[in-house]
């Protein structure tokens, strides 16, 4: 086994939550559908709306954590993780990182400026998401600079400024969270997959 297969399994391991990429396909699928359902208005109220995207995120929760963490405790095994060991990604986590992204929305919301302030929020998360969980996985950067991209669209009068950005933004993300979550299986199966032995011939 190189030292690179080693430290991949290794960074793999130590995050082996965050590489459960099923887990994000369904939230992923509930934020995609939310954002079509309030841009096609579906529903004649928005109370309507409201409560059809709250029947969805709660399937979708019940999907990523008990049907899905059942089957990669069943194909991949358990990990025990050692908390302390992440100490400071969680309080960047919970303390930064999650607020800056409420106040990005709230500003886009209240105040219109020229560019989407929560595509930024988004796309600086994602970066540190996937640094802070192992690294690897280019997808997260294209998705990085596609949202950054997104954000300055108003420049451009291609997406509006201000409130009816959140919903498209809710979509994209929606959409990350699905083919991030396609490739970070992908990428999990490939990095745990059993090694072959290679057949040793012996001499005569």
């Amino acid at each position: 086994m190189t030292a690179d297969r080693l430290r991949q399994i290794h960074n793999v391991t130590d995050n082996y939550f965050f590489w459960q990429g099923l887990r994000w396909i369904p939230l992923g699928a509930a934020m995609l559908g939310y954002a079509v359902m309030r841009s096609a208005h579906v529903g004649s109220h928005t109370a309507v709306r409201e409560w059809i995207g709250l029947l969805m995120f709660g399937v979708a929760i019940w999907l990523s954590t008990s049907v899905l963490g059942q089957y990669y405790a069943r194909q991949f095994g358990r990990v025990q993780g050692d908390p302390s060991r992440h100490e400071v990604r969680t309080s960047v986590k919970w303390l930064i990182v999650y607020p800056a992204i409420i106040v990005a929305m709230i500003v886009d919301a209240a105040f219109v400026p020229p560019i989407v302030v929560s595509g930024l929020a988004f796309a600086l998360a994602i970066e540190a998401y996937r640094e802070s969980t192992g690294g690897g996985r280019a997808h997260y950067i294209v998705a990085s600079f596609g949202l950054v991209v997104f954000s300055i669209l108003p420049l451009f009068d291609v997406v509006p400024a201000g409130k009816p950005s959140l919903t498209p933004l809710i979509g994209i993300v929606g959409l990350i969270y699905i083919v991030g979550g396609v490739l970070d299986h992908r990428a999990l199966v490939r990095v745990l997959a059993p090694i072959r032995e290679e057949k040793h011939v012996a001499s005569v």
